[in-house]
């Protein structure tokens, strides 16, 4: 008969017969000393109710993971048959009045941006700012050809405008998006700081686009009555924003 176990060598080797690491003897030693040894059966007890009160948490979580991952997944499943629909309708009623594709390659692209940015905030888990501003910046870009196909080759409307305005503009305004995204990501600049930063590239900007469209001249940016026009809110806005982050801060 195998000699059996004082109560303080069970006690050390609970632990691994809780885990079931302990080998097949030790095993069956434990298990006969903890019948008729009430003390170590219920340092047992109490070892085993632990554990699982531990292993709970880590279940509910990857159940709550996979329950949002599932939700997700539904999510982008159903705006992806939704914007399907959209294209094929679009297409449709644009061949049945004009006889070709025309409006609806603006609204199959502006669909598709659209989804591309959802799919791209949805599923992103790092850098998420930079990859959705990548999106925005190809989208934005894409979408505009798009529509200067589609008005000036297809429907035979307005002027090749996409040269002379449309990308000077729209690189112009991707700076002022970009700059304090990549100031907040690398710079590590408080969120403050990068709105007021964004605010002021935004008087860059609208000044900038003026000037593009020949709405102003060089002259005429100095000028206090256009200043006070264009940029006031955003320099009171730039204060209260650089004074929060202080306060902040």
């Amino acid at each position: 008969m195998e000699r059996e176990l004082a109560c303080e060598i069970v006690k050390d080797l609970l632990p691994l017969y809780v885990d079931g690491m302990a080998s097949d003897v030790s095993q069956r030693s434990v298990k006969e000393h903890l019948e008729h040894c009430e003390d170590c059966k219920e340092v047992y007890r109490n070892m085993a109710f632990r554990l699982e009160e531990e292993a709970q948490p880590i279940e509910a979580g990857e159940v709550k993971r996979f329950l949002k991952k599932t939700k997700q997944m539904y999510f982008l499943y159903g705006l992806g048959g939704l914007s399907f629909i959209a294209l094929l309708v679009c297409g449709i009623v644009d061949l049945a009045i004009n006889k070709g594709i025309t409006w609806s390659l603006i609204a199959g692209s502006a669909v598709m941006f659209a989804d591309a940015l959802v799919y791209a905030v949805s599923v992103c888990k790092r850098n998420k700012a930079l990859v959705t501003m990548g999106i925005i910046s190809i989208g934005t870009f894409l979408l505009l050809i798009a529509i200067q196909i589609a008005r000036y080759y297809l429907m035979h409307v307005g002027t090749f405008w996409i040269l002379h305005y449309g990308l000077p503009i729209l690189l112009l305004w991707l700076g002022v998006l970009w700059i304090p995204v990549l100031c907040r990501t690398f710079l590590k600049w408080n969120i403050w700081d990068c709105i007021a930063l964004f605010l002021l590239l935004v008087i860059a900007g609208n000044y900038g686009t003026k000037l593009i469209t020949g709405d102003y001249g060089w002259e005429e940016v100095v000028h206090m009555h256009n200043f006070v026009g264009n940029a006031l809110g955003e320099v009171i806005g730039i204060v209260v924003f650089v004074i929060i982050g202080r306060v902040k801060g």
